[in-house]
Parts: C-alpha cells; structure tokens; sequence
C-alpha cells in the first residue's frame, strides 16, 4: 500500500486513494478537530496527571514546585 500527504493540510498521510486526511476531512465536514485548542476544557499535566495547567506550559505549578525543590532542572 502506498501513501501520500493530504493534499489540504500537507502534514498527514493518507493512501493513495484518498486526497485527505481524517483531521481535514472532518473540518471541511463541520466537525470540531482533535487539535482545536477550544473544545478542551482544561490541560491535564503529563506528571503527575491530576492538576490542570496552561497551554504553553511544561507541567503544573505543583509538579515544578516539586521539581525545584529536589533540584531537577526542568
């Protein structure tokens, strides 16, 4: 089986047959993407997976806390 780039968004692969992915597939549909920031409620930190924590950041405030205060580096 053979792949190729989606044709819309040029990061996914799809076979041969198809021109687009499932992510621009269901855009062009109306569907919410997996990957619209806006349809989470909040982000769950990877570490310790209970706290919410910001989009841009690494873990929640806790966990570095934590981190800093055994002297990891983050």
């Amino acid at each position: 089986m053979k792949y190729k780039r989606c044709l819309r968004c040029g990061l996914n692969y799809v076979t041969e047959d198809q021109q687009y992915c499932k992510v621009c597939r269901d855009e062009m549909d109306g569907r919410k993407s997996i990957f619209d920031m806006d349809g989470f409620d909040e982000i769950i930190c990877p570490y310790c997976e209970k706290n919410p924590m910001g989009i841009d950041d690494i873990m929640c405030d806790e966990c570095r806390r934590k981190r800093a205060k055994r002297g990891d580096n983050l």
